[in-house]
């Protein structure tokens, strides 16, 4: 069933990868995400098996660069200008293939502007030999396109963020960005890149949402991503704002939002991707009512940031992507492995897990600081 001409061809393209978790094997298809149990495989694959006692991280977030050519207002990493502490792409290589070893499945390559740290194919093409899903997050603003070129066929996906349509985008990430992206998504596209746009929640681009579905299509978008904002980064001291963006957006989707969003886009064969902030409940309901292999082999009674792994330029592992501290050891002169099984995470895991799976302790100042007091402790 799986291994017929088509399992050859992504097989030889370095798509196809063999983990065997606790006694059970399975098969990863890196092009679709897909990860398939098996109960054998043919002898010649055999020495491909990553072998791994218990769930592994299924997600390696790693910030590239503080470098970016933009500053926008809600930037959580604060991202501008290239800091001398920065990882070499050698660096981030060693980390991508230890990754892979480990039974990763997929990897996120962001910065700052992840297409600008000098390189970046070194570490894209690391995570093609590990058979990783790659993703590049970008802002796709003057994409160099001879190196657009050499990656495309080393990537899964660019996902770029758009806050808005014109004006509205320019709001947020600085005058005439807006026209600049297009010109990237344009790039992109005409490469045959799978493409994906990050939407950030906010007052204003909550009034132009309906019309996202029709302006993505023009660019074969197949996933939409919804994310509120943090405080963290240029938005730390805008929990008034955030606030009120949480009151609209409660508004419009009592008012079928959401429903109509579903709508547009499942006619267009877009998929909509909720951060689970915005849908209070939808953790729960996925943990009951799952049947990926996927969520039970890497998420189901994990912490959320438990199946994952953030780490900044500067080699920082944190708790959490969005949040600003909760830093628990570095990845520099360190494997991978060990940061992972590190105590001081495992403490930080056990205060986590205090929470209900619908509650973030990074959301609520004095759960926060309930949280870093243990964590430091």
């Amino acid at each position: 069933m799986f291994f017929n001409t088509e399992f050859e061809r992504l097989h030889r393209n370095k798509r196809i990868k063999f983990i065997k978790i606790s006694g059970n094997l399975f098969i990863y298809n890196a092009r679709d995400g897909f990860l398939t149990s098996i109960k054998e495989i043919p002898k010649e694959y055999s020495k491909e098996v990553i072998r791994v006692a218990e769930p592994p991280v299924k997600t390696l977030i790693l910030h590239t660069t503080y470098e970016c050519n933009l500053r926008c207002n809600h930037c959580y990493l604060n991202a501008g200008r290239r800091k001398t502490n920065e990882m070499t792409s050698k660096e981030l290589s060693r980390i991508v293939t230890e990754f892979g070893k480990m039974g990763g499945l997929s990897v996120d390559l962001s910065g700052g502007e992840a297409l600008l740290k000098k390189g970046i194919e070194e570490v894209i093409y690391s995570a093609r030999n590990q058979k990783l899903r790659t993703t590049i997050l970008s802002n796709a603003i003057e994409i160099d396109r001879d190196k657009l070129k050499r990656i495309s066929s080393n990537i899964d996906e660019i996902a770029v963020g758009i806050d808005g349509l014109y004006g509205f985008n320019d709001k947020i990430r600085g005058r005439g960005t807006f026209n600049k992206i297009v010109a990237g998504l344009e790039l992109i596209s005409g490469e045959g890149i799978p493409l994906s746009v990050t939407t950030l929640i906010t007052p204003e681009s909550l009034t132009q949402l309906r019309s996202f579905p029709k302006f993505m299509e023009k660019y074969n978008v197949r996933n939409w991503s919804l994310v509120m904002p943090r405080p963290s980064g240029r938005f730390k001291q805008e929990r008034e704002k955030i606030g009120e963006t949480n009151l609209r957006w409660i508004e419009e989707k009592n008012k079928g939002l959401l429903e109509e969003l579903y709508q547009e886009t499942e006619s267009r064969k877009i998929n909509v991707v909720l951060d689970h902030i915005l849908v209070p409940g939808e953790k729960r309901r996925i943990e009951k009512y799952s049947k990926s292999f996927v969520y039970h082999i890497y998420n189901r009674g994990r912490a959320c940031w438990d199946n994952t792994l953030t780490i900044m330029p500067n080699g920082a592992v944190k708790c959490c992507l969005f949040f600003d501290g909760q830093i628990y050891d570095n990845v520099k002169g360190k494997s991978l492995l060990e940061v992972y099984k590190s105590p001081k995470r495992e403490r930080a895991l056990v205060e986590f897990k205090k929470f209900p799976v619908d509650q973030c302790p990074f959301l609520e100042l004095d759960k926060l600081k309930e949280f870093e007091n243990a964590l430091s402790s």
